[in-house]
C-alpha cells in the first residue's frame, strides 16, 4: 500500500513539473481583483464624461459629438485604466514568480506574453482608429473583443480559467455590438465585474 502511494506522489510530482514546463502559473487572484476596481473606475469616469455632453453610445453617435477636451480626456482614461491594471497584475505576479522560481525571461512567459500582447496592441491601434474616424458604437465592442482573444491565446499557456474569461468577453463584446446603448454596462462587466469575480474563484481555487 505504501508502495502505491508512493508512486502516486510520484507521479502527481512529475505530473507538476511537466505542468511547470509548458504553462505560467504565478497569476494571482489579487490580479484580477484589482484590475477590475480599476476598470469599474474607469467606466463610471467614462460616463460621467458622456454625460456631461449628452451623449449616448447608439449606432448613429460620432466622435464630433463629443467635445475636443472629453476625447482626450477619454484616451488618457483609457491609457491610464490599462496602465493600473498592468501594474496591479505585475506586482502581484511578481511575488509568486519570485515563489515558484519561474523565470521571468523564459520560454513559456515569452510564449505568454506575445500571444497576449499581439490581439492587445491589434485591438488599441482599431480602437482608436474608429474613435477618431467613426462612429463611436464600435469602439467599445472592438476593445471586448480583441481582449477576449488576448485572453483566449494567452490561455494556452497558463491557466485554463483564462480561456474562459476569454471567451466571456468575446461574447459581451458580441453583445454590445448589437446592443450598443447598453455598450457601457458591457464594459463595466467584462473589464470590471467579471475581473473581480474571476479573481475570487482563482484565489479560492489555487490559493494565490
Amino acid at each position: 500500500m505504501k508502495d502505491v502511494d508512493s508512486g502516486l506522489r510520484d507521479i502527481a510530482e512529475i505530473r507538476s513539473i511537466m505542468e511547470r514546463s509548458t504553462k505560467f502559473l504565478s497569476l494571482s487572484g489579487f490580479a484580477g481583483i484589482g484590475a477590475g476596481v480599476v476598470a469599474l473606475l474607469g467606466a463610471w469616469a467614462a460616463w460621467e464624461m458622456f454625460t456631461a455632453d449628452n451623449v449616448a453610445l447608439t449606432y448613429t453617435a460620432t466622435v464630433a459629438d463629443l467635445q475636443p477636451d472629453t476625447r482626450i480626456s477619454l484616451v488618457l482614461l483609457g491609457v491610464v485604466v490599462l496602465a493600473l491594471a498592468l501594474v496591479i497584475a505585475w506586482f502581484f505576479s511578481r511575488r509568486l514568480i519570485r515563489r515558484h522560481a519561474e523565470p521571468v525571461n523564459g520560454t513559456v512567459m515569452r510564449q505568454l506574453v506575445l500571444s497576449f500582447a499581439v490581439p492587445i496592441l491589434v485591438g488599441a491601434i482599431m480602437t482608436l482608429l474608429l474613435f477618431y474616424h467613426g462612429p463611436l458604437w464600435p469602439v467599445v465592442p472592438s476593445m471586448l473583443l480583441f481582449y477576449g482573444l488576448g485572453l483566449f491565446s494567452a490561455g494556452s499557456f497558463t491557466f485554463g480559467e483564462v480561456r474562459t474569461l476569454g471567451m466571456i468577453e468575446i461574447l459581451l463584446g458580441l453583445a454590445a455590438a448589437l446592443l450598443p446603448e447598453f455598450g457601457l454596462y458591457f464594459w463595466a462587466a467584462g473589464f470590471g465585474v467579471f475581473h473581480i469575480v474571476y479573481g475570487l474563484l482563482f484565489f479560492r481555487k489555487y490559493h494565490q
